[in-house]
């Protein structure tokens, strides 16, 4: 028997943005352009917070190309230091030496 109340999601795959630097034919999104209602980094912010209280351990930052959004690292990094295990799902085109 599961109510609200005790619902935890202990994984959470959170497609961040519609924005990508390609355009793959099997992409289940059609990303490309941005959606025009994307949450701001403050409403992203007050999602996790929402996340780390019900018992979160995992979140996966995707898309689109979620390293398209200029404020990603403070998302993964606010996500961790909420005790969340950070995964980010990129299709790596935008990681070079400057990302560590």
């Amino acid at each position: 028997m599961s109510t609200l109340a005790t619902f935890r999601p202990s994984l959470v795959s959170w497609n961040l943005t519609k924005r990508c630097n390609l355009r793959c034919p099997h992409c289940y999104m059609e990303a490309g352009v941005k959606a025009e209602h994307e949450l701001s980094t403050a409403e992203c912010l007050s999602l996790i917070d929402e996340m780390a209280a019900l018992g979160t351990e995992m979140l996966i930052l995707t898309g689109g190309e979620p390293l398209l959004r200029k404020d990603i690292y403070d998302i993964a990094s606010y996500a961790s230091q909420r005790g969340i295990w950070v995964v980010m799902g990129t299709n790596g085109v935008l990681v070079n030496n400057l990302v560590a």
